[in-house]
């Protein structure tokens, strides 16, 4: 299960809405329902922080903890 993968998709639609949803899945590649059922693999975990941020425009590493 990609825990840290559906953290990031939660936190971005709380802060981003429905917008912020879209863009980090356009981003990345990888729907919601996607991120739930995949491993958190270490460059697709990169991918999505680095996504987030961008979206979020502060660092996500900071809402993660």
């Amino acid at each position: 299960m990609g825990k840290i993968l559906e953290q990031i998709y939660k936190i971005v639609e709380a802060k981003g809405g429905l917008p912020g949803r879209v863009k980090l899945a356009q981003k990345t590649g990888v729907s919601k329902q996607q991120a739930t059922f995949d491993r958190d693999k270490a460059a697709v975990v990169k991918r999505f922080k680095r996504a987030a941020t961008e979206i979020l425009e502060t660092d996500i590493e900071e809402l993660l903890k």
